[in-house]
C-alpha cells in the first residue's frame, strides 16, 4: 500500500491515505528547506513501537533533544529533522529517509558525524545505509589522489593491482626491510605496513620507514620495476599528521591510517593536505559498526561511501571467506559504493583481504573486476617456494587477467 502523509499541525501530525499499490510512504517535506542533506536508515521495530513515533524521535533526538511540543514554531521548521520517505520493507522493518538542515552542522565534518549518528547510536533499531552527498560535496574533500591517479602512478591501467602487508609486529626494520625487498623483486604493487606496526622499540616508525624506502629502491634498480611502501601512520591526530609528512619527505608513496583509531577527521585532514600521498585505510576497530543487521552501518556505507568522502584513497575490508564473515553481496555492494561514477568525489580502490588465497585470485577477479587492489598476505609467506617466487605467482595471475 502507498500511504501519503501531508503535515498538519506543529510537528508530525499526519492523516493517512491508504492505495492498494506498491507499500511506499510519501512525507512532503518542508518546502522551503532548500540548504538540506539526506540520510536513509533501515529502522527495525521492537514489540509496542510504532514507526511514527520511532521517526520522530530520530529526528528530535538528532537535532534539538527537546520533546515537540516544547519547540518554538521557527526551531522546528529550521533545526528539526524532516521525514521524506517511510517504506516499509517486511514486517515491521522500514527504509525512512530524513532530510537534515546544513546549518545544523556549523560547516565542521565533526558534527556531521554526531548528526549521522550521535545519540541514536544508543538506541536499537537503526542502521544508517546511505547519504545523498550531492549537498555535502562543499563540506566533504573526498580522495586527494583517487583511482584514476593511482593508476597512472603505477602506469598500470588494466589490470588489478596487488597488496601485501609487512608484518610481525616484533620483527626489527632490517628483517621487515628484507621482506619488503622480496616482496618487490617478486613484482608486488603496494606493499604497506601491517596496522599493528606503530612506533614500537623493535622497530620504531622512522628505522622502519628508511629501511623499508631503501629496500624498495634497491628492488628498482635489480629488476626495474618499483614497488610502492606504505607506512602505517596511526596514531594521535597530531603525531599521525607529523608522520604523514615525514613519509613524504623521506620518499614514501602513501600511507596507512585506521580512521577509527586516529580519527575519521584526522583522515579527512590528511587528504585535505597539500602532500599527495594516498591513504589506504584499514578497518580495525569499525567492526561493531557495520556487525548487526539493525544497529549501526551498513558496509557499503561505511566502508564505501562514507570512508571515501572522508578522503580513503583505498578501502580495505575483510573478504568474503578468509578469516572474517562479510558475504559476497556486501563485498560487492562495497565495491559499487567505492567506485561508483555517481558521486561527487573521486573514485577509491577498493581492497578486500584478510585471509585471501593466492589459488582463490582468478575467482576474486572474476566477481569483483579490475579496478580492485587484492591484498594477500599469509600464502605468500607460506609459498613453499619462497616469498619472491609467491610474489611473481600472484603477479603472473593478475597479469592474465
Amino acid at each position: 500500500m502507498i500511504v501519503e502523509r501531508g503535515r498538519y499541525g506543529p510537528f508530525f501530525s499526519y492523516t493517512n491515505k491508504e492505495y492498494d499499490t506498491s507499500g511506499i510512504s510519501t512525507v512532503h517535506p518542508k518546502q522551503f528547506r532548500m540548504s538540506a542533506f539526506e540520510i536513509t536508515y533501515l529502522l527495525t521495530l521492537s514489540d509496542g513501537e510504532d514507526i511514527d513515533q520511532k521517526v520522530k524521535s530520530i529526528c528530535l533526538e538528532q537535532s534539538v533533544e527537546l520533546p515537540g511540543a516544547l519547540l518554538d514554531s521557527h526551531i522546528e521548521e529550521e533545526v528539526v529533522g524532516d521525514p521524506v520517505s517511510i517504506e516499509k520493507v517486511k514486517e515491521d522493518q522500514f527504509e525512512v529517509v530524513i532530510s537534515w538542515p546544513i546549518a545544523n552542522l556549523g560547516g565542521e565534518i565533526t558534527q556531521f558525524i554526531n548528526v549521522l549518528y550521535g545519540n541514536i547510536s544508543l538506541k536499537p533499531g537503526i542502521r544508517v545505509t546511505s547519504a545523498d552527498w550531492t549537498e555535502l560535496s562543499d563540506l566533504f574533500a573526498g580522495p586527494a589522489v583517487g583511482l584514476k591517479e593511482v593508476r597512472n602512478r603505477h602506469q598500470v591501467l588494466d589490470r588489478p593491482l596487488s597488496a601485501t602487508a609487512l608484518k610481525p609486529v616484533g620483527s626489527t626494520p632490517s628483517e621487515l626491510a628484507n621482506y619488503c625487498f622480496q616482496f618487490a623483486c617478486g613484482g608486488i604493487d603496494i606493499i604497506k605496513d601491517d596496522h599493528g606496526l606503530a612506533n614500537q622499540s623493535a622497530a620504531p616508525f622512522g628505522a622502519r620507514l628508511k629501511a623499508c624506502v631503501s629496500a624498495i629502491s634497491k628492488a628498482e634498480e635489480q629488476t626495474g620495476n618499483r614497488a610502492s611502501y606504505y607506512p602505517n601512520i596511526t596514531a594521535s591526530p597530531e603525531e599521525a599528521i607529523e608522520r604523514y609528512q615525514m613519509a613524504a619527505r623521506r620518499g614514501a608513496d602513501g600511507v596507512l591510517l585506521c580512521p577509527h583509531i586516529s580519527g575519521l577527521p584526522t583522515m579527512h585532514k590528511l587528504a585535505q593536505m597539500d602532500i599527495d600521498l594516498p591513504i589506504i585505510a584499514h578497518p580495525a576497530f569499525s567492526g561493531q559498526l557495520v556487525m548487526h543487521e539493525t544497529n549501526g552501518f551498513t558496509p557499503d556505507f561505511l566502508y564505501g561511501q562514507l570512508w571515501r568522502a572522508f578522503g580513503a584513497d583505498f578501502i580495505i575490508y575483510p573478504n568474503k571467506g578468509g578469516r572474517f564473515s562479510f558475504t559476497t553481496e556486501q563485498c560487492k555492494a562495497i565495491n559499487g559504493a567505492a567506485r561508483t561514477p555517481d558521486s561527487d568525489f573521486k573514485k577509491s580502490f577498493p581492497m578486500p583481504g584478510g585471509g585471501m588465497e593466492i589459488d582463490d585470485l582468478d575467482r576474486w577477479v572474476a566477481d569483483y573486476g579490475k579496478d580492485t587492489v587484492f591484498l594477500i598476505g599469509g600464502s605468500l609467506y607460506e609459498h613453499p617456494e619462497g616469498i619472491i617466487k609467491g610474489a611473481q605467482e600472484l603477479q603472473d595471475k593478475l597479469t592474465r587477467e
